[in-house]
């Protein structure tokens, strides 16, 4: 259920099963609230649906997925590796936009623009995501408080979408910014604070 790697997921299965056991990857999407409430975004990774009857783990595998999260948010995404595949791209998304709004606002920051008007206009744009709001009170004040995924978390997997990304072929130019960004973030003494620190970097480089 953790973030790994497709490859090392699908070197878990092939030991597993020669072990006599069975595989079913299902990395997850959200936090301690979403875990609470059984609302988790679960992406399934096996040699067939869990949800189907014929299933080998329809009747194991699936009442444990349906707890964590409710069907509509329980996808099947291919076989083992894809789950794993999907969560790292995901993840990705998390730097990547925490990082190009922690750049946007702290350039509105220093510029002396409204920082309301320039959300006010962002919510109103095809470019909002709302991890923005979640996120900009805690970089208004540079106040990252405890985590539920922290910082350090993040880099790790930045790392591993980086060596993901170059083995299948693509340009990882911007990634190998981003890990220096979040690395950098992490030397500031911010590694197990919520992982909008990462504004810190990159709006206050020189502190």
């Amino acid at each position: 259920m953790g973030t790994i790697g497709p490859k090392e997921s699908e070197a878990l299965a092939v030991d597993i099963i020669a072990a006599g056991g069975s595989y079913v990857e299902a990395p997850v999407l959200g936090s301690q609230p979403e875990a609470e409430k059984g609302t988790l975004l679960v992406m399934v990774g096996a040699e067939s649906d869990p949800r189907e009857p014929a299933s080998p783990h329809h009747g194991t595998v699936w009442p444990l997925l349906r707890a964590l999260g409710q069907e509509p948010n329980i996808h099947f995404i291919g076989p083992v590796g894809t789950g794993a595949a999907v969560k790292l791209a995901l993840n990705q998304l998390i730097a990547s936009l925490t990082v190009g709004f922690s750049t946007s606002l702290g350039l509105v920051q220093r510029s002396g623009a409204d920082v309301d008007k320039f959300m006010s206009i962002l919510r109103a744009s095809a470019l909002y995501a709302p991890t923005y709001d979640k996120k900009l009170q805690k970089m208004l004040d540079r106040d990252y408080g405890a985590a539920n995924f922290p910082t350090k978390h993040l880099l790790k997997d930045v790392r591993l979408f980086e060596t993901e990304a170059a083995a299948a072929g693509l340009d990882t130019r911007l990634l190998a910014a981003l890990k220096g960004v979040v690395q950098d973030t992490v030397d500031r003494g911010l590694a197990n604070t919520d992982y909008s620190a990462v504004f810190d970097a990159v709006a206050h480089p020189g502190e």
